[in-house]
């Protein structure tokens, strides 16, 4: 893999720090200015791999390393690091509350008017309108939060340190339940007849074969009886009971995320409230992106890391329940629709198709993003990961990231500025706002890493790599270089050597939106190093027929007395070469299964040492061996 680890994250902090603390004070505000995202992507892209990869964590003073405490010398030494970031997750955390004590979800300055030209611009109000990117980004950063308090707390010797720790474990297990809740009031079941202009997009995306649209979606239908039921019957708090809407089987549906809390979604009522919930907003549509965030942030409440710390209350754990439901359902429903039928994918026919009529590449890889997540949250050795992976390397190439673009080429309009989604709803308040996403190439290169620990076939993981590595290249070629903010992303230039219709975003500082997406690439692959890959069969067979011969000549050597006479090692209380032999073929024996390649490596080794043996004997009967 080309992508280095461990040198990458150090790299970053040692940006990141150097770029914001500046004169003793920590600037919070990226090229969009300052808002609950992209303050808590400022945070993640610090604490997300330190409470991640095990080998950067700063929860224990006493046990960082010297490279990660180098890197983050700007901050001081290792007791200043950790009292420095509590105090920032503290002010992160108190900053983003109302008057009254209700965290705020405010997408502040990330949004923008849908209409450039309208002069009104974006409203007071809309600016403090919650957004599921600000829950999912809250799920996340308060989950991080509370594991670097529970590491640290034990390890602190200072009362005032405890104290603070204990104050902003509270403030954030708050902010989480909220996040938590708001995430349930945005869910959306959208449900259509078959004949309407939606149910008719989406019949035409399934239907691969030619067949007559009315068949193919009554199938489709058919084939989401499950779905459908359980979101009649077992969604009973939060936004998306759609109730007798769902009872006709013959009408389509979708489900997913809108972009804030839905127009009359009920308030939810738990054992611990912390503030008021507010009257939702948006319009009762599902929205890819919004569902691939949610998504992202559900994953982390169920996450092996969540569960064994435990750091989920009980209230909590029933909240998580309900999302974890919402989470299963939306995964089946969006799964089932882009692989559905026996011949091409829907997904596979790019670009994919929404139901409001808009179609692009950027669609395609959302829907191949949470089909991906799915195999890899459930650990699947998925038949289907490989063929995903031809869908990411299309996506690759038709977003220009491993093929060059040609002059004014609409391919570019991915990246920059990015794509533009409606809010519907928000012009209740005002002119109807927009919200930009960027993040096509690190969401490429996620999903491709991921999949490479689901791919059993070798040749089809060595290609998956290739393509996460030529992903790599394009996003080191985006990295900012000016001085003060070398290091951090992003600057799309650098990767195409074209103009860019005068939107480059040379010399306007980092972006933290950006940023977090490399760390959060980072994350995934250390994963994918950490853990075991796909075995080759025919390896482990290979590897037993190696076994098979090194034992059996071992056992023709200690027939023939070779060993008999080696008493000397054993005198000093050493290791005699048959005990060397032995204890390598036991290694090798109990690797066998789990890397057959390092088990013919040392049988290997063993043949060597018994050829050397065997060759004086070989000699003196005139070359055979015996």
């Amino acid at each position: 893999m080309l992508l280095q680890v461990r040198e990458q994250v150090l790299d970053v902090w040692s940006s990141l720090v150097t770029y914001a603390y500046s004169d003793g004070e920590w600037q919070w505000e990226d090229r969009t200015g300052s808002n609950s995202i992209s303050d808590a992507e400022q945070l993640l892209c610090l604490l997300y791999p330190a409470t991640n990869i095990p080998a950067l964590r700063i929860d224990n003073p006493d046990e960082t390393a010297a490279d990660v405490l180098a890197a983050l010398r700007t901050l001081g030494d290792d007791v200043d690091v950790v009292r420095s970031l509590t105090e920032l997750l503290i002010t992160y955390m108190t900053k983003y509350r109302l008057d009254d004590g209700t965290p705020d979800f405010s997408g502040g300055s990330y949004y923008e008017p849908f209409d450039q030209d309208d002069e009104v611009g974006t409203v007071e109000e809309q600016q403090k309108l919650p957004v599921v990117d600000s829950f999912s980004m809250s799920i996340t950063l308060c989950l991080s939060v509370l594991d670097f308090v529970q590491g640290l707390r034990g390890k602190v010797r200072s009362p005032s340190l405890r104290h603070r720790l204990d104050n902003l474990g509270q403030l954030t297990s708050e902010r989480l339940s909220a996040a938590m809740v708001g995430l349930l009031r945005s869910f959306s079941v959208q449900v259509f007849d078959i004949d309407s202009a939606a149910g008719q997009a989406l019949s035409a995306m399934a239907n691969q074969r030619g067949e007559p649209e009315r068949v193919v979606a009554e199938r489709l239908a058919r084939s989401l009886d499950d779905v459908r039921a359980s979101l009649r019957e077992e969604l009973s708090i939060g936004s998306g009971q759609a109730g007798e809407e769902l009872d006709n089987p013959l009408r389509l549906f979708e489900c997913g995320w809108a972009w804030s809390t839905v127009q009359g979604a009920p308030e939810i009522v738990y054992a611990n409230p912390v503030g008021k919930q507010s009257p939702g907003i948006s319009e009762n549509k599902p929205i890819l992106y919004f569902t691939g965030v949610a998504l992202e942030g559900i994953e982390d409440l169920f996450s092996d890391r969540t569960r064994i710390l435990g750091l989920l209350s009980d209230e909590q754990q029933r909240l998580a329940a309900a999302l974890q439901l919402r989470w299963y359902l939306c995964m089946e429903y969006w799964t089932r629709v882009a692989t559905f039928g026996t011949a091409r994918w829907p997904l596979e026919d790019m670009p994919w198709r929404a139901t409001d009529g808009g179609e692009s590449d950027h669609l395609s890889l959302l829907v191949a993003s949470i089909v991906a997540q799915g195999i890899h949250v459930r650990r699947e050795a998925s038949r289907e990961a490989a063929r995903l992976g031809v869908v990411l390397e299309e996506l690759a190439n038709r977003g220009r990231i491993t093929r060059r673009p040609v002059t004014d080429d609409p391919a570019l309009a991915v990246h920059v500025p990015g794509t533009r989604l409606s809010l519907g709803g928000s012009d209740q308040l005002g002119p109807l706002q927009a919200w930009t996403v960027p993040s096509y190439s690190s969401l490429v290169l996620k999903r491709t890493l991921q999949l490479t620990g689901r791919v059993q076939q070798t040749r089809e993981r060595e290609r998956l790599f290739e393509v996460a590595d030529q992903a790599w290249r394009h996003l080191l070629r985006r990295r900012l270089a000016e001085h003060r903010s070398a290091g951090l992303w992003d600057e799309p230039s650098g990767a195409w050597a074209i103009d860019l219709d005068g939107q480059d975003v040379r010399g306007r500082g980092p972006s933290w939106h950006h940023t977090l997406r490399i760390c959060e690439c980072l994350v995934v692959a250390a994963t994918v190093l950490t853990r075991s890959g796909p075995v080759s069969g025919e390896l482990v067979e290979l590897a037993g027929e190696y076994l098979a011969e090194a034992e059996n000549l071992f056992d023709q050597e200690r027939l023939y007395g070779t060993w008999s006479v080696d008493r000397r090692s054993l005198e000093r209380g050493g290791e005699t070469p048959a005990q060397s032999i032995v204890a390598r073929l036991e290694r090798a024996r109990t690797l066998r299964f789990q890397r057959p390649g390092t088990t013919i490596v040392l049988a290997q080794d063993v043949l060597r040492d018994l050829d050397e043996i065997a060759k004086p004997r070989a000699e003196s009967f005139g070359g055979e061996v015996l």
